[in-house]
């Protein structure tokens, strides 16, 4: 058995396992230098993991009052996982001559009965549900707004449909595991894969109680938006007191009592009432100017993303850049479109070239063209394609 870790060890101990057994399958995945887009995925899967993992592990040591407590069995699964994976590799290694830069075997890859496109699918299984626990733990210690409790609800119930899914096929497979002329090993890992699906599930629905129970803070409205409500407030008792005040005048005049302080006070409210509704129409031109002058922009993603919140026309901006995911770029504020264009070209091509041993993680721009489009060559400026 793969497992170099107490099943009942801490949950510190489990993160750093699944940490380091995630990053000695990427490196030796990497060590083949190949171009099959099945391993690059591979290689992408596992930076998103071992980012989730690390910074899951810093929060964690930093503060440890969260019940985490099902979170065991999906980590301890997740190393043994990636141990044995890259037991499977090298022993494929092995058997088509030992040379890495020549291995082209990797859709005979297997583990679990399936290959490694099923392999992958079962890491993104692992850190959703991982991803899931380490945002429960930090609602614990910060506020959020409606919106947000909203993409929370959202991202918990795609992860639970995804394992009750994969769950259904792993019950299935058991079931009929004799017709299946499953081996020994296969059942076992089988076994603990259904175990630990029932522990993500778990903790998918402590998240979204955990949700239930939060209130929201309420969204910040804006200080132009306050000043209007303050002045509506304080017109409507100017109002208020101005028709008393005739009021009393007109009972007044019935007696013939009627001083000429009387008439000044009235005045002196009329003169208030009329300044307050000149400021109403100039915060209403203003909001209206606003309004015309603000580029409202709201980012959302759960991935890997890269997310603007720019104006190159020198718009007032008004915006959020939302990201779940480990390695979501964010950019806010005002450039020129030559600047946003550089951005663009530095940052979505992103890759993986290295893993060092503090897990700062590198860009490859190439490493991801290859991923998308398969070998080839860059072209220099001034270059042209013959006809």
């Amino acid at each position: 058995m793969a497992g170099t870790v107490n099943p009942e060890s801490g949950l510190l101990d489990q993160l750093s396992f699944a940490l380091q057994s995630g990053i000695k399958l990427y490196k030796t995945v990497q060590t083949f230098q190949t171009q099959s887009h099945s391993a690059l995925g591979l290689l992408e899967e596992l930076d998103d993991l071992n980012g989730i993992l690390s910074s899951f592990t810093e929060a964690f040591g930093a503060s440890t009052d969260v019940e985490l407590s099902a979170l065991r069995v999906p980590l301890l699964r997740c190393g043994n996982a990636c141990t044995e994976f890259e037991e499977e590799v090298l022993e494929c290694l092995s058997r088509s001559g030992g040379n890495p830069t020549n291995f082209q075997d990797w859709a005979n890859l297997r583990y679990m009965g399936g290959d490694i496109y099923g392999f992958r699918q079962l890491l993104a299984r692992y850190k959703s549900t991982i991803n899931i626990a380490r945002i429960d733990a930090n609602l614990h210690k910060s506020s959020v707004t409606a919106g947000d409790l909203e993409i929370y609800r959202d991202l918990s119930k795609n992860a639970t449909n995804n394992i009750q899914t994969h769950l259904q096929y792993i019950d299935k497979k058991l079931e009929t595991r004799t017709g299946a002329a499953l081996d020994a090993e296969e059942i076992r890992l089988l076994e603990e894969e259904q175990t630990s699906l029932r522990k993500s599930l778990e903790i998918c629905a402590q998240f979204s109680d955990h949700i239930d129970q939060i209130e929201p803070i309420p969204e910040s409205p804006g200080a132009l938006h306050e000043y209007k409500s303050n002045l509506n407030i304080t017109t409507a008792k100017l109002e208020s007191l101005l028709k008393d005040r005739i009021d009393q005048l007109v009972e007044k005049l019935k007696t013939g009592m009627v001083s000429e302080d009387d008439g000044t006070d009235i005045q002196r409210l009329q003169e208030i009432l009329v300044a307050i509704y000149q400021s109403g129409r100039i915060l209403f031109e203003a909001g209206t100017s606003l309004k015309e002058n603000i580029s409202t922009i709201e980012n959302y993603a759960t991935g890997d993303a890269l997310q603007l919140a720019v104006s190159t026309s020198g718009k007032v901006i008004r915006g959020k850049n939302r990201g779940l995911g480990w390695r979501a770029w964010q950019v806010g504020g005002h450039m020129s479109d030559v600047t946003v264009q550089v951005i663009f070209r530095n940052a979505l091509p992103r890759g993986i070239s290295s893993v060092p041993d503090d897990g700062v993680y590198a860009v490859n721009s190439e490493l991801v063209f290859r991923e998308r489009y398969g070998p080839g060559y860059k072209m220099t400026a001034g270059n042209t394609a013959e006809t």
